[in-house]
């Protein structure tokens, strides 16, 4: 296998629906990193916003592709395809909202040089406007922005089989089951706040089933858990 045609050696998954006005700061965010064998998939989860023009200037560039679904299909479902879509021995996540700085991709590449078993690597993150942690935010699991992993047979938890706001259930736990969990110690990323954040969505009692089915347009029925909410069973209710 040639340089040119090797797989990159991490894989960053973009999921986005919504957000083109968040897109240029972290898609430039990801340009700017000091690690530069990285591809980048976007996964466009039904976007009816400015979104394909937004992206379209970034598709010049060779690391970067774009998978589009016609309809919102979940959370799990784009990152799946995300992560189908791409072939790099590890995978980081870099949410169309949230922000790197430049030494993120350097810092967690070095983590797993430095410990060859280490199946799930995080940074620190800048979280609720002016705070830190060197973990998951106080509350919170692991987010997206903050996590990387070494590509496995796990999938993402799909919206046909339940619906949550709770990162460690649909995926972070059955990857701390493989191996050893490490962080950086290092703040390298942003959570970055707002009100249209996917959790604040899904918890009750400013979000919940409803808002999240109105502003996702799903028409199906849902098993729906959220951190904050009571678990809902829409299929057996129905039937």
């Amino acid at each position: 296998m040639t340089e040119a045609s090797r797989p990159a050696h991490v894989s960053v998954v973009m999921p986005t629906y919504r957000q083109a006005r968040f897109l240029p700061r972290a898609l430039q965010s990801l340009l700017d990193q000091t690690f530069t064998d990285w591809d980048l998939v976007i996964v466009d989860d039904g976007s009816d916003d400015d979104t394909p023009s937004v992206l379209q200037p970034y598709l010049m560039d060779q690391r970067i592709s774009l998978v589009r679904f016609e309809r919102n299909e979940g959370l799990g479902r784009a990152l799946n395809a995300g992560i189908e879509a791409s072939s790099g021995e590890l995978i980081a996540y870099l949410p169309s909202d949230d922000v790197w700085y430049p030494h993120h991709l350097a810092s967690l590449v070095a983590l797993f040089d430095d410990q060859p078993s280490l199946v799930l690597g995080h940074s620190g993150v800048r979280h609720s406007y002016n705070r830190y942690a060197t973990d998951q935010p106080p509350g919170e699991c692991l987010q997206l922005v903050q996590v990387m992993h070494r590509r496995s047979g796990e999938r993402w938890t799909e919206r046909d089989e339940l619906t949550t706001d709770d990162l460690e259930r649909m995926l972070w736990a059955r990857l701390r089951a493989l191996g050893p969990v490490a962080g950086t110690g290092e703040i390298t990323c942003e959570w970055v706040d707002h009100q249209g954040r996917r959790h604040k969505l899904l918890r009750e009692p400013t979000g919940g089933i409803n808002p999240y089915r109105v502003y996702c347009q799903v028409q199906q029925p849902m098993r729906f858990h959220s951190t904050e909410g009571n678990f809902m069973d829409e299929e057996e209710r129905f039937r």
